[in-house]
């Protein structure tokens, strides 16, 4: 009976000794939960800080790469250096890496960057006051220039009235100006079967101005339907810098005086009835015209 008493307690002594023990795994395994939680916050909050220092430093380098593209300047070589900046911000961007490893690339990039964006900034200053001084010098220049463009084209104008007027001192001018349908007899006709040629009668007016000497006289002979009666010669001239057909020419000896001239036209057969035109000119300036009517 004692014995049975004996393993009794002992029986319960090992299961108060387990319970003890069992107890003490319990809170050696929530004490150890705890901790690991704690650690697992710990290490969430570190990766919510690394991502939020990364994303501060990504937006920072795609500000200063939106900053070069406002940055205006026609330098060709600092366009260029701008855009290698631009691209080199682009190639860290896209690197594949944890947030840790980024940010120690983007903090060891990040005062170059900033520095050179600084250093372009003042070059680019420098230059656009250097061009908006040279763009006042090159107004002031347009000014002057405009303003003596404008003087010399006025004395051209000037030049111009002036040998206008002397070309229209020197030119002839011819005066009284009729033509007279003749027959083979040399009778004046109106009948267009009845014409062999035509007289035209006119009078070179004096002029003192204009050299003496030979005058070639250019006669154009124009019929109702504007079709020029032609000459066996294929006579003609320069006119306004364009060579034009004549009719008939004949050339006289002017001396600043009054001078009466005639010039004939054989009939060729191309004659019509209606209203015709004649012009004359000589040294290429048309000194003259009138109609006549052939029936």
């Amino acid at each position: 009976m004692s014995e049975n008493k004996s393993r009794v307690g002992v029986l319960v002594g090992l299961i108060g000794l387990l319970t003890i023990v069992l107890l003490v795994l319990v809170y050696l395994f929530i004490d150890l939960k705890k901790d690991k939680d704690s650690l697992s916050n710990e290490l969430q909050i570190t990766r919510e800080e690394k991502k939020i220092e990364k994303d501060s430093l990504e937006r920072e380098l795609r500000q200063i790469y939106f900053r070069y593209d406002s940055l205006q300047t026609d330098n060709d070589t600092i366009q260029y250096k701008m855009k290698m900046q631009q691209q080199k911000i682009e190639r860290l961007l896209t690197i594949q890496a944890d947030d840790a490893y980024k940010i120690k690339m983007y903090k060891r990039e990040m005062e170059t960057i900033r520095s050179v964006l600084k250093s372009y900034i003042v070059q680019i200053d420098s230059l656009n006051t250097k061009n908006r001084e040279l763009m006042a010098q090159n107004v002031e220049l347009r000014t002057r220039e405009k303003t003596l463009s404008s003087e010399k084209e006025k004395l051209t104008a000037e030049k111009a009235a002036l040998e206008e007027i002397k070309n229209q001192a020197v030119a002839l001018q011819a005066a009284d100006i009729s033509v007279t349908p003749l027959d083979k007899r040399d009778k004046a006709r109106d009948k267009t079967d009845r014409v062999t040629k035509l007289r035209t009668d006119f009078n070179l007016r004096a002029n003192k101005v204009t050299p003496a000497g030979d005058k070639e006289v250019f006669l154009r002979i124009i019929r109702p339907d504007g079709v020029l009666l032609g000459s066996p010669e294929m006579l003609s001239f320069v006119h306004d810098g364009e060579t034009i057909m004549a009719s008939a020419s004949r050339t006289v000896t002017y001396e600043n005086v009054d001078l009466p001239v005639s010039i004939y036209w054989t009939n060729n057969g191309d004659l019509v009835r209606g209203e015709y035109m004649i012009e004359l000119y000589t040294e290429g300036n048309l000194i003259g015209g009138s109609t006549f009517i052939l029936k």
